[in-house]
This record gives C-alpha cells, structure tokens and sequence, in this order.
C-alpha cells in the first residue's frame, strides 16, 4: 500500500518527472561516462538536502521504482497458485512456476545491490547531513 501511495503522489505532484526520470540531456555518452568514472573513484559530491540526484541516482531509482519493484510484485504473485488459478495468463507470461522465482530471485539481488550502494553512497556523501535530512526533513 505504502508503495502505490508513493506512486500515486510522485506520479501527481511530477517528483518522477522533474527528479527521477533522466532528461535526454542528460543521457550524452560522454555525461554518463563521467558520471560512472566519478562514482567509480568514490567521487560522490556532498549531500545537498534535497532531490538534486545525478544521472546515475536517478536511473538507479528510475529502474527500481518502474522495473525492479514491479517484477517483484508479479512474479511474486505469479509464484502464488491461488493467483494463478484467477490469472492463469501470468504464468504464460513468465514461462511458469521456476522461470517466475528465477526472475522473483534476480529483482531480488537487484534490490539488495541498490541498498547497498545506497548505503555506501549516504555514508560517503555526508553521513550525519543525510541521516539528519531523512529523520527531520528539510535542508539540515
């Protein structure tokens, strides 16, 4: 539920459109190189206080938000045999019961890289601003 509120109010208020969603400036090979060579190099800029996400924070929420959190909806039910006997369409769409937990699995992964990278990045873009940030809102 938490989830589809979210959707709802960024999909409404435009927070996809004007943070999450690359702008097709954005998306010039040479901008994503840089962008990759920095995060590489552990060169992650200081935390801003607000939504001010970079090429790769935002296609990292861009797909987690629209692909990987979704994949694990469906083929979580998709593994579900009282769903499937409603929707039987669901395991044609995923080619059956082990090809739906195999995908359930790598959208797992996918989710559990991004937590981590999130978590590294927090702690290398300021810890204490951020942390401040996420508990008490606002620009600390």
């Amino acid at each position: 539920m938490t989830g589809a509120i979210y959707l709802l109010v960024g999909i409404f208020t435009g927070h996809f459109r004007r943070h999450i969603v690359p702008r097709p400036e954005e998306l010039l090979t040479r901008l994503i190189w840089r962008d990759v060579i920095d995060h590489l190099h552990l060169r992650i800029r200081a935390a801003t206080g607000g939504p001010d996400y970079g090429l790769l924070q935002k296609s990292a929420y861009f797909s987690t938000v629209f692909v990987a959190l979704p994949v694990m909806v469906v083929t979580g039910m998709t593994m579900s045999p009282a769903i499937t006997a409603a929707f039987p369409f669901l395991l044609d769409l995923f080619g059956g019961y082990q090809s739906a937990r195999t995908i359930h699995f790598f959208a797992f992964l996918a989710l559990i890289l991004f937590l981590f990278v999130h978590v590294v990045m927090i702690v290398q873009s300021g810890f204490k601003r951020q942390m401040l940030g996420m508990t008490l809102g606002g620009k600390t």
